[in-house]
């Protein structure tokens, strides 16, 4: 993962892993059964990795 974002290319894996480690995901079901999915916890790392894989709303 580390090679595929050009920022973290001279970031530890050490350091990726740790702020992985304290991303949180809240899931919420709603009525119609549609899952909204709620990330928290974020810091620069998190943020670049997320709204590259998934996208921020």
């Amino acid at each position: 993962m580390r090679y595929e974002f050009e920022d973290l290319k001279h970031i530890s894996t050490k350091f990726i892993k740790k702020s992985l480690k304290n991303l949180t995901l809240t899931i919420k079901f709603k009525i119609n059964g549609v899952k909204n999915y709620i990330f928290a916890n974020f810091d620069w790392i998190n943020s670049l990795i997320v709204a590259k894989m998934n996208g921020i709303t």
